[in-house]
């Protein structure tokens, strides 16, 4: 390929490590998946491999980059590049000095540089040292990797701009440490300083520890771009919105059929389990979504709760979290504020009770896992919006009116929406609130992160509509219930939800 390195594209860097690959699976064909599908800079890392081992392994995937026409960087070894013609080398503190690195690999190559505190910026800033670009990391705490120094955070990346956009504008800089498609876009806006940016973002296990590095790939870039506030011009492929979805319930015992015949009410694939021993292996099907429904809890339900969340978000699939009754009883709160801090949420949804509890709102006014709540939900939704911030989901609250908060896309005003619909029968069965859960999970599962608002306003319009046009043909809560799931598959297969009213704020 022809290079020069002042067209270097720093936007998705692909950090290699071997052995966060699944089993199965291969370096190569991770890297390929990944250039396949958007990565622009490729980093080679190997602490391992002898040279001769390092050698052959770097020129096969030079040859997978150059296929691509994006450049490869090797991780440390000078000796290595050199032997392959990589396009650079990248050295941290610890490694050579970058002037010595310049001097062996000449003018046209690209050098980086690891930064992990203004003190250090503040080193290469004196030194005149001729880099291209520096790392600036980490971020967040990250497993990758052994980081002896405290994480930054955005405002410590913010920090190390401001001395580049003061001193040395020119200067190109990836972030990186802890990253993936759940926290990027909210990294980058929070370490802008003024209008400079970094200039890409390194990232490592969301992409080679994934069974599916192209959809993850897709959905990294898509969190990187609109961070940035680009269009998608370095997207060739978007992700597959298939209508097939699959959905893992892990529910209480009175939801569980009522949930199932909802899900496949509107094409998903319902899957119950709390197996403990197949939450890994049901991460690796395409277009899987988790629903964590804590309405049933037992001395156990804890362990399998966060093993479920774990194999989730280890491997980047969804997870609806339905905090059931959490006000009702100490033991119910406690479950809830430790799920809460133990992982991470794609949408959480919940009656006023049950949210109020999460928000800290008096929510203990509940009657079994029915909301008392005595609160004007639309005077509440400041303080709901902050809660869908902090943990960066889509925060549902059912009702009369439902609210969805988009709590994962940084704005400088908050995106929600009313919707308006239903019939009160809803009120009048059971389970009702436990299969949106499973209905918004068959939604969320087959699009990007990113589109998660969009992807559980349309669930809960469709639920909606459909309990709506239930109720016109019911005479009581039996006819309803059987109503309801014919309803709902109509409503999902026509997309009319000209009876149910979603307004945007």
């Amino acid at each position: 390929m022809t290079f020069n390195k002042e067209d270097t594209d720093y936007t998705l860097y692909l950090v290699t490590n071997n052995e966060l690959i699944p089993s199965g699976l291969d370096i190569y064909g991770q890297v390929e998946k990944s250039l396949q599908n958007g990565v622009t800079l490729v980093q080679l890392r190997e602490k391992e491999l002898d040279t001769g081992a390092f050698i052959a392994r770097a020129r096969k995937i030079h040859e997978l980059c150059e296929r691509y026409n994006v450049p490869l960087i090797i991780n440390d070894r000078v000796d290595v590049a050199l032997a392959v013609d990589a396009e650079g080398v990248h050295v941290g503190q610890d490694d050579m000095d970058p002037a010595l690195v310049r001097k062996m690999i000449g003018p046209q190559k690209i050098i980086g540089l690891s930064i992990r505190n203004e003190e250090e910026m503040w080193e290469l800033l004196k030194s005149g040292a001729d880099v291209d670009y520096i790392g600036i990391g980490a971020v967040y705490s990250t497993k990758t990797k052994k980081v002896n120094k405290p994480q930054q955070g955005p405002n410590g990346v913010k920090r190390i701009l401001q001395l580049i956009s003061e001193n040395r504008p020119s200067l190109k800089s990836v972030i990186i440490g802890g990253l993936n498609k759940y926290n990027i876009t909210w990294a980058l806006r929070e370490s802008q300083f003024g209008n400079k940016t970094t200039d890409g973002v390194a990232v490592v296990s969301c992409i080679m520890a994934q069974h599916d590095a192209g959809r993850e790939t897709l959905e990294t870039l898509d969190s990187i771009l609109v961070g940035f506030q680009r269009s998608n011009e370095h997207v060739t492929k978007k992700v597959n919105n298939s209508d097939s979805s699959v959905v893992h319930f892990i529910t209480n015992s009175v939801a569980q059929q009522f949930s199932a015949n909802t899900c496949i009410a509107v094409g998903g694939s319902p899957i119950m389990s709390e197996n403990l021993n197949e939450f890994d292996d049901f991460t690796k099907i395409p277009n899987i979504c988790l629903v964590l429904n804590t309405g049933t809890p037992k001395l156990e339900s804890l362990t399998i709760y966060q093993n479920a969340l774990k194999a989730y978000n280890a491997n980047m699939r969804p997870v609806i979290f339905d905090p059931v009754g959490c006000g009702a009883t100490e033991m119910r709160r406690e479950l809830m504020r430790s799920l809460l801090s133990f992982g991470h949420f794609t949408v959480i949804k919940g009656n006023l009770g049950e949210i109020a509890t999460l928000a800290g709102i008096n929510g203990e006014n509940m009657r079994g896992v029915d909301s008392t709540l005595d609160l004007d939900i639309r005077s509440a939704v400041d303080k709901f919006s902050k809660v869908a911030i902090d943990l960066k989901c889509v925060l549902v609250i059912t009702g009369k009116t439902d609210i969805v908060i988009n709590g994962i896309l940084p704005k400088e005003k908050i995106e929600y929406c009313y919707v308006d619909g239903g019939d009160p029968l809803m009120a009048n069965i059971t389970a009702s609130g436990c299969a949106l859960g499973g209905v918004i999970a068959r939604h969320v599962a087959c699009v990007p992160y990113i589109d998660t608002f969009a992807a559980t306003v349309m669930a809960v319009s469709t639920y909606k509509e459909a309990a709506y046009r239930a109720g016109l043909k019911s005479k009581g809560p039996g006819t309803f219930l059987a109503n309801f799931v014919d309803e709902l598959y109509s409503v999902s297969t026509s997309r009319n939800l000209e009876n149910t009213h979603v307004t945007y704020m």
